[in-house]
């Protein structure tokens, strides 16, 4: 397996992971949390109801890896597929710039200063 490969899938396991700290994250989280968080809960909430929503939280969980994999894919994804047999030094840092970016996003920039 090329090294871009295995950076791709490195990073979406480390994002994978990073779900799991997730519900320890205190005040309102970052605008990033918030959308992965709660459009998790509002997935839940549409297939079943929000009571079953608010007190499943491992199924609110699940959904929230699932949306937070996507999202981090949704740009890992296309550069990968365009960089890794042309550049795959390039391919390789400029993913780890969006891991970090991206993990940066969900744990510091850009704090939700007002709540839910």
């Amino acid at each position: 397996m090329k090294t871009p490969d295995k950076m791709l899938l490195t990073a979406a396991a480390a994002v994978a992971l990073t779900t799991g700290t997730l519900p320890y994250v205190t005040g309102y989280g970052t605008n990033l949390f918030q959308i992965i968080v709660f459009n998790a809960w509002g997935i839940v909430a549409h297939f079943s109801s929000g009571l079953f929503a608010d007190r499943h939280h491992s199924a609110v969980w699940l959904v929230s890896l699932v949306l937070n994999l996507v999202v981090f894919l949704v740009i890992a994804l296309p550069v990968w597929a365009v960089l890794r047999n042309r550049a795959p030094r390039v391919a390789f840092m400029a993913t780890i710039c969006w891991l970090l970016f991206y993990l940066s996003m969900l744990y510091f920039l850009f704090p939700a200063t007002d709540g839910p």
